[in-house]
């Protein structure tokens, strides 16, 4: 990936997700999170406007509840949704603080990308929010967004949401971390020989058979990065896959170190 390919990323979309921010432990992965914020700042300070899309809203509440798992009624994840969305939110505003950055709280319904009306506010609202230089903090509203009461109302994963924001917001490309570093041709965690793929132009039947594994506290895994991959690269978008637990990965890819996944044509 010459250092070219993203001179002209200018508008930006970070995707976090929840087995970033949360360890397997349930413990709050607060180093990631402040190197992750300290990032998306230096982005800032690049004169790049950035758009952050993150999960982990119930994987911090059940740490917080002392939890042992994800529970399963509806009910329950959305009750956790409210008290983690609060506390991720006290978080990411706590960290961002002390670096003097402005954020701002969206958080989204599928309805917003079907109604042309609701697209209109909330795209003018997030305007108004990067040009006061903000940094809009976006996620699903995951008590609101649930398959039994509308499957019109859920994306089914935060890595679908990013995808559209990005298309929406007309962003130069998706960043999304993850607990793997790049897009491999087999499982990095059971061959040792596994080979990253650099670029990947188009997603194929072999492509999507690549994916595998699936987060214990989140909701999404390769496969559903595959699919937003393949939703922005219809849209002659661009995504670049990197490593979560290094968010300082972006900043070395942007300068043009050859790491991560991209996804463009």
């Amino acid at each position: 990936m010459a250092q070219n390919n993203f001179d002209n990323w200018r508008r930006i979309v970070v995707k976090v997700g929840t087995s970033t921010i949360v360890l397997k432990n349930g413990q709050i992965n607060l180093p990631v999170i402040g190197q992750l914020v300290q990032t998306l700042c230096a982005l800032r300070n690049q004169n790049r406007e950035v758009i952050f899309v993150t999960s982990g809203a119930i994987g911090v509440a059940i740490h917080q509840l002392s939890f042992k798992k994800r529970p399963s009624k509806i009910s329950q994840q959305q009750a956790l949704a409210a008290i983690g969305q609060a506390d991720l939110m006290a978080i990411y505003n706590q960290t961002f603080s002390f670096y003097h950055q402005l954020t701002g709280q969206i958080l989204l319904t599928y309805d917003v990308f079907d109604n042309s009306k609701m697209l209109e506010n909330m795209l003018n609202a997030l305007g108004e929010l990067l040009a006061l230089q903000a940094i809009p903090i976006i996620n699903e509203n995951d008590v609101i967004a649930v398959d039994e009461m509308d499957h019109q109302h859920s994306f089914g994963d935060n890595d679908r949401l990013a995808a559209m924001v990005t298309k929406a917001v007309d962003a130069d490309g998706l960043i999304i971390l993850s607990d793997v570093d790049a897009l491999y041709d087999k499982n990095p965690y059971e061959f040792s020989e596994a080979s990253p793929f650099r670029r990947i132009q188009a997603i194929t039947d072999q492509t999507l058979n690549l994916a595998s594994g699936k987060s214990d506290l989140g909701k999404g895994g390769m496969l559903t990065k595959l699919k937003a991959a393949e939703y922005l690269l219809e849209n002659d978008k661009q995504m670049l896959l990197l490593s979560g637990s290094q968010p300082d990965a972006i900043l070395q890819a942007l300068a043009g170190k050859e790491i991560g996944t991209l996804f463009s044509k």
